[in-house]
């Protein structure tokens, strides 16, 4: 099975660099195809207003929308999204292989989430918790549970 992982923002601590290079390893070791997918950040304008949110988010995930293909089966990770369990994760992965997906593409936004447009895309929205995580955390955090739910 092949995933990516698009992703708004560079992990800078090399300590989660490390921890996430050690599961790519144990996944591709097992014959999955993984890829992470880094797109830069935009500064957020100090007096963002809710109207142009939007906007922002828009323009700040504008070449990561433009990378998901019709073939992809997307997760968006967002707070609004579902709460599952392994094994459900593990079910939503076999449906897109049973579906015919070649890629099983989750997409991590940046400080301030993804936009309508992204989440509306997404075959499934995804939430680890009602909780904020920082990126390098959640990143991690996923990369566990994918190898989890594959039994890596």
């Amino acid at each position: 099975m092949n995933f990516q992982i698009f992703c708004i923002g560079k992990i800078k601590e090399e300590f989660y660099r490390r921890q996430i290079s050690c599961i790519c390893g144990r996944l591709k070791g097992r014959g999955h195809g993984i890829n992470i997918v880094e797109f830069p950040d935009a500064a957020i304008p100090d007096k963002l207003s809710e109207s142009k949110r939007e906007a922002f988010l828009e323009k700040e995930c504008h070449k990561l929308s433009e990378r998901i293909k019709p073939k992809d089966y997307v997760i968006a990770l967002c707070i609004e999204g579902k709460e599952i369990t392994t094994g459900e994760h593990r079910k939503y992965m076999e449906k897109a292989v049973d579906y015919g997906y070649e890629t099983v593409t989750y997409v991590i936004g940046g400080s301030l989430g993804l936009p309508e447009s992204v989440k509306r895309r997404a075959d499934l929205k995804l939430s680890f918790s009602k909780m904020t995580f920082p990126h390098q955390i959640m990143r991690m955090a996923l990369l566990e549970e994918l190898a989890d739910a594959l039994k890596v």
